[in-house]
């Protein structure tokens, strides 16, 4: 069997996420010895022994065996031994700092989610072996077996989810002005934000939460608190009818993918990660008519550019959300076909294969 050293965060971010699924999938491939980025947090018993059991294997580690790294593009400098070194990363401008353009030139293989990526990867001088492996669902949480009873309040109104933290660059400013514009009080619907930022203080998190509590339709808008499990998240997709992801850029967006599993529509820009999977057929999209610089001065310094959502972005917004409210539209079968090729398990073939092909 051949063997990994495997540098990564296991737990809920979105690169602990990633991390955790291809660990799986790869551990049923090869041995692993495991170097985790910060403290493992995870849920079952089985995967936490198999987690304990790698870490110790750091003991007697081979030095020469294959490295992968699963992590920001930005601090790729420390590595595991001598042998190949393969990073995994994602990001959602589409300039690169010099000093992540050395990290990544750096390495010997640069895995990627998506073909939007490779080509930032192109335009910013990478010169190192660039792979697309796309990301994925856990299908075994995710799909449309899963089915939770709606609160009473809620059983006959039309409701729009939107999963992701507090951010501007997922575009919640926006969100909020096109359900307000798309809406009356009359119309029977509500929008449900699952947006807790970890990130944030306290007093952050709570100015989103107020600004969308007191806004015209503040009234048809629910807060969800944070949830502990991927399987709370999967029972409030099933009570959903239709997610809407105005971001503007994506190293990926999980929550889509996630979606599609379960057979929900979605609306999201066509522009960044999600362009891997989202397309004409399989979803709502909103067109972008330019690029500005990325800034929220928060996570963002303006280096590099993300989509810019104005007037007219605005308007596809809403249209798509009156269109999908008057029509009930609440399946996706062309996405839930899209999402049954977006497996970890081919995910973790693509990586395999480039490793040791």
């Amino acid at each position: 069997m051949n063997k990994l050293n495997l540098m990564c965060p296991i737990g809920s971010t979105g690169y602990g996420i990633t991390s955790y699924n291809i660990y799986k999938q790869l551990r049923d491939k090869l041995e692993i010895c495991l170097f985790p980025i910060g403290n493992p947090s995870i849920d079952f018993e089985t995967d936490k022994q198999n987690i304990v059991e790698d870490i110790q294997k750091q003991l007697i580690y081979d030095n020469q065996t294959t490295f992968l790294k699963i992590w920001h593009q930005y601090d790729l400098a420390t590595r595991i031994g001598n042998g190949k070194y393969a990073a995994l990363t994602f990001f959602e401008v589409d300039k690169l700092k010099p000093i992540e353009i050395s990290m990544i030139n750096n390495t010997d293989i640069i895995f990627v989610a998506s073909n939007w990526a490779k080509q930032i990867l192109l335009n910013n001088n990478i010169t190192t072996k660039i792979c697309v492996s796309p990301l994925a669902a856990d299908q075994e949480i995710f799909n449309t077996s899963v089915a939770h009873e709606r609160p009473k309040e809620s059983s006959d109104k039309y409701i729009f989810l939107n999963m992701g933290k507090w951010e501007l660059r997922k575009g919640h400013d926006v969100l909020l002005e096109a359900f307000n514009l798309a809406f009356e009080e009359k119309d029977n619907v509500e929008l449900w934000m699952l947006s807790y930022n970890p990130f944030l203080s306290p007093e952050d998190n709570l100015k989103w939460v107020k600004l969308y509590q007191n806004s015209k339709l503040g009234n048809k808008i629910k807060i969800l608190p944070r949830l502990p499990t991927h399987k709370d998240v999967a029972n409030i997709i099933s009570m959903s009818d239709c997610g809407i992801f105005p971001a503007r850029a994506e190293g990926w967006n999980n929550e889509a993918v996630e979606m599609m599993a379960m057979n929900k529509p979605i609306i999201l820009t066509n522009y960044s990660a999600h362009t891997e999977y989202a397309n004409t057929n399989n979803s709502y999209l909103i067109d972008i008519d330019r690029l500005v610089p990325a800034k929220d001065n928060l996570f963002f310094d303006g280096f590099g550019n993300w989509a810019d959502l104005s007037f007219n972005e605005i308007e596809q917004m809403v249209e798509h959300m009156r269109y999908v409210y008057k029509n009930s539209v609440n399946t996706n079968p062309v996405g839930l076909e899209t999402a049954k090729n977006l497996t970890w398990s081919n995910t973790a073939n693509i990586l395999y294969n480039h490793l040791y092909g």
